[in-house]
């Protein structure tokens, strides 16, 4: 639980992490399991009545077996607006979400959580700030003052869209209008 929010995935978008995990990198199961101790969400019994993507529709209907308001992705263009929206959610890349929800104090926390595990190489926690910034580049910038260093650039392929629903990022009330989900910032969190 970070800034009142409880995260968990399903033992299909498990698998599929870790059939995709890369190089030397930890097993998904394996982090969930002994670093953040979480259980698996429940698994959806049918897709029935989704429009998303036959590929995708499972990790939707987890999700939406587990009551969530988020469905943290980095292909945000993979759910369908028709099922987020039915069910009050939205698809929100995680470095978008992470700028916009988090507080200093938990992004800092979380930095140094992967501080105290990366091993190969070890980094401190700076030096992984510095990092993150290529792929959480609106994190980083969010939180440019809470490390005594500057951030690398950006990749160049990063996401052309990194929200989609009709759940405000900052406070879960409904988005009422084209503008408000582009962003994902109801009227009250749009920015002056």
């Amino acid at each position: 639980m970070a800034d009142g929010l409880r995260w968990t995935w399903s033992a299909y978008v498990e698998a599929e992490a870790d059939d995709h995990a890369r190089g030397q990198s930890m097993p998904t199961s394996t982090v969930r399991a002994t670093i953040l101790q979480t259980e698996l969400s429940p698994t959806a019994s049918t897709t029935n009545g989704l429009t998303t993507d036959p590929k995708d529709r499972q990790v939707i209907a987890d999700a939406i077996e587990a009551g969530a308001r988020y469905l943290i992705t980095t292909d945000v263009d993979d759910f369908a607006l028709a099922d987020l929206a039915a069910h009050e959610m939205s698809a929100v890349n995680p470095d978008y979400f992470m700028a916009l929800r988090l507080t200093e104090n938990a992004y800092r926390k979380g930095v140094g959580l992967l501080a105290a595990v990366q091993s190969n190489p070890a980094r401190t926690e700076a030096e992984l700030h510095r990092v993150l910034g290529r792929r959480h580049p609106h994190l980083t910038t969010r939180f440019a003052e809470a490390y005594d260093t500057t951030p690398v650039e950006a990749d160049p392929d990063q996401p052309n869209e990194v929200f989609r629903g009709v759940a405000c990022i900052r406070c879960d009330a409904h988005l009422d209008n084209d503008e408000q989900q582009r962003i994902g910032l109801c009227a009250e969190h749009l920015p002056g």
